[in-house]
């Protein structure tokens, strides 16, 4: 397949300024072999309904997509999860905690997103 394209080619002019001028068709030619489809990624969303929790206590982590066929992460192991889910989770260690999950689409794309959670001393 051939391609012609209209294009114009920038020469510099005094002063640093550029001024386009037409191109001749001629000079420009595209040929396409190849056409690679690529898949595009399952959408996610994955979220702490708190950000900020003490230590002990206890947030639910929810999470949805689109186009996506299984779902892993967020604990240790390859458990699966349905693809729009909630899971509640208590945390006793003070610090930052991430629970990431990807998300994977039939053609085997892949996205990940994560939840954050800050878990503070008790009062």
């Amino acid at each position: 397949m051939t391609y012609r394209l209209a294009a114009f080619l920038v020469i510099p002019v005094l002063l640093g300024a550029f001024v386009p001028m037409p191109a001749r068709a001629a000079d420009l030619e595209l040929r396409v072999a190849n056409i690679t489809m690529v898949p595009l990624p399952p959408t996610c969303e994955v979220r702490a309904t708190k950000r900020v929790i003490r230590s002990g206590g206890s947030v639910d982590i929810v999470w949805k997509s689109r186009n996506a066929e299984t779902v892993t992460g967020m604990v240790k192991g390859d458990k699966e999860w349905a693809t729009k889910g909630r899971q509640r989770i208590s945390i006793a260690v003070l610090g930052k905690h991430e629970f990431p999950m990807t998300f994977t689409s039939k053609s085997g794309a892949t996205s990940t997103c994560t939840a954050k959670v800050f878990v503070h001393a008790k009062k």
